[in-house]
């Protein structure tokens, strides 16, 4: 009795072995009838090395992809969502820590990303429709405020552009039709006090421009015509 109990312990644990192998390597990187990825995928590089592990359902990538720097450290997560077409992912430098947060649809930037130093400050913050630049975009200085803030409009600069000093003190205040510097235009010193202003016109100068010193008071003004200095008139001290 003793013996048959071993023996059918041992029979049981050449079962689960073999159940175990089986799972391990026949339920890993397999395709369907149809010659799509299906299941639990891993995949390596040239040199053996873990690239990512994610699922596919019938082709279609499906729940949470992870990818990795070549000595294993995770390089990047997305979640896929929407039959595939849309994800989630974020990006990591080699430390851990954010280097992006954002979204793709069908492939392609969409909607709000992110991005961060190593230190986890924020560098840039980025909008995208269909691929295309679109909305406020900022960049920023190492300290965390905003250097500048760009409008666009189906990739195309348009609308607002504002600068500033590491300070946050407004820099420029100014905007774009078309790709193009149009309209008024203004430029501070560090201290806040008007330094010049102007308008454009398709990128050009037109009109008077005037410059002022950091009193306030006028110095200078320039005229001028489809982009060319006309005339200088310089104030009496």
């Amino acid at each position: 009795m003793k013996y048959k109990k071993l023996f059918g312990a041992f029979i049981l644990l050449i079962v689960t072995t073999i159940a175990t192998a089986q799972v391990n390597n026949d339920t890993v990187n397999q395709v369907d009838n149809s010659g799509l990825k299906q299941g639990y995928w891993k995949k390596v590089n040239e040199k053996g090395m873990l690239k990512y592990t994610g699922r596919f359902d019938h082709g279609i990538p499906t729940g949470t992809f992870t990818y990795f720097y070549p000595d294993g450290i995770t390089k990047a997560r997305s979640e896929f969502s929407n039959n595939g077409k849309s994800t989630h992912t974020i990006t990591y430098h080699h430390s851990g820590k954010v280097m992006s947060d954002g979204y793709y649809l069908d492939k392609k930037k969409d909607s709000l990303w992110s991005y961060y130093d190593n230190s986890g400050a924020i560098l840039k913050v980025e909008f995208y429709r269909n691929n295309m630049k679109e909305g406020l975009w900022k960049t920023y200085y190492d300290n965390r405020q905003v250097a500048e803030e760009m409008t666009y409009k189906a990739d195309v600069k348009n609308g607002p552009w504002k600068t500033y000093y590491p300070d946050g003190t407004l820099k420029l205040e100014a905007s774009h039709l078309n790709g193009e510097r149009d309209g008024d235009a203004k430029y501070y010193y560090p201290s806040g006090k008007l330094e010049l202003s102007g308008h454009y016109d398709s990128s050009l100068r037109t009109g008077e421009w005037f410059y002022y010193d950091e009193d306030g008071k006028l110095i200078k003004k320039e005229i001028y015509k489809e982009g060319k200095l006309v005339k200088t008139e310089k104030q009496e001290k």
